[in-house]
């Protein structure tokens, strides 16, 4: 068979430096589409939006295994002075998906030139992932919605931890989260007759307070609310206020908790705007459900990574951020890990981060690792 030329660093580098956001991949998603057929595949684009799934079947009948990456990009404005960085003003790889894709395509190469023994092997590029909508329309569109899938596996590079490590936790993996915006309105009034209007500056303290209030109620899981923005009326002396905004952030590590959380909030929310003779508009933004990982589906990547030298660590606690691969994990049995970025490097989301070569090379052999695990050589 004819060997493939590919060069995972140089691709990464191409998508670094031409990030799309969340459902304008479309040019990032042709990018990956070409670099597949380079390899001899056929794979189904504008999957779920712009995802694209490729099949890689064995040579006999067996299990099929699921890898997926994402590829989306951040409203971030990039400080690096790379080469290679961001041409696009404002938008920047600030997460690594670049790399995760990089990965993924380096195992597409090392399969078409080894194909798997039995079964087969999906590969699944997915966009939206930054606002929790890719991998829902992923697995609801027709090409994977009625597909038996026996495995799920998805990694994501982790700053904070040596170089290579591999990090990893049975059960909940990454936590439950949803934006949330609650809109109070009133009636407003001169300043010099606040009676005469509905001021919601009373009901927006105490939307406020239940907010912070709102985890005593779930003792026995890890829940957490983040005040993020609040704005009363508009800066005017002369004019009481007849409308507020609150936004926060609801997360949990228990999808049970993290929806009873939610439930509570509506009642407390609509009680407190009751009481006050307001009306309210409550909207959800870029929710996540907890990343759930299958013990099995764990031990099977400590055992990968143990095979080739690689240290793991065991988290004590789930990861805080959400990670929209959960939407997979809970169709399908798998598992979510980490790969460490380095103990020292940049954060994710932040403006100087880049995405480390060095460990393309270690996701690629842990896929692979896993693959011959289930599929044989």
């Amino acid at each position: 068979m004819m060997a493939i030329d590919f060069d995972p660093l140089a691709f990464r580098h191409a998508l670094h430096q031409y990030p799309e956001l969340s459902n304008h991949e479309a040019q990032s998603a042709r990018t990956i589409a070409a670099q597949l057929r380079d390899f001899g595949l056929t794979p189904h684009t504008d999957v779920g939006g712009h995802g694209i799934v490729v099949d890689i079947a064995g040579r006999e009948p067996g299990p099929t295994t699921l890898l997926r990456a994402d590829f989306d990009a951040l409203p971030i404005h990039e400080h690096t002075q790379l080469d290679y960085a961001s041409c696009h003003d404002g938008i920047m790889h600030a997460c690594g998906h670049d790399g995760h894709a990089a990965a993924l395509l380096a195992v597409a190469a090392q399969l078409c030139q080894t194909p798997p023994k039995q079964g087969t092997v999906i590969l699944a590029f997915q966009p939206a992932e930054e606002t929790g909508e890719g991998a829902a329309r992923l697995c609801a569109d027709p090409l994977l919605v009625t597909r038996h899938i026996d495995n799920v596996y998805a990694f994501h590079n982790l700053p904070g931890f040596a170089q290579h490590k591999i990090v990893v936790r049975p059960s909940t993996f990454a936590c439950a989260s949803t934006g949330v915006a609650i809109r109070l309105y009133g009636k407003t009034s001169h300043a010099a007759y606040p009676e005469r209007g509905v001021s919601p500056a009373n009901a927006m303290s105490d939307v406020m307070r239940m907010l912070t209030q709102l985890p005593d109620a779930y003792p026995s899981t890890f829940s957490l609310v983040t005040l993020v923005h609040a704005q009363l009326g508009d800066p005017a002396f002369g004019v009481a206020p007849g409308e507020a905004t609150v936004m926060a952030t609801l997360r949990s590590d228990d999808n049970a908790t993290f929806h009873a959380m939610q439930t509570r909030l509506v009642d407390h929310v609509n009680a407190i705007a009751n009481r006050a003779k307001l009306t309210v508009d409550l909207s959800w933004h870029e929710p996540f459900i907890a990343a759930e990982n299958s013990t099995a589906h764990n031990q099977v990547v400590v055992n990968a990574a143990q095979s080739l030298g690689l240290e793991v660590h065991w988290l004590k606690e789930p990861m805080r951020w959400s990670e929209d691969v959960a939407e997979f994990l809970a169709r399908w049995p798998g598992a979510l890990f980490g790969i460490g970025s380095g103990e020292h490097h940049p954060q994710l989301h932040n403006p100087d981060y880049d995405f480390p070569d060095a460990i393309l090379a270690t996701a690629n052999a842990l896929f692979c690792r896993v693959i011959t695990h289930h599929h044989g050589r």
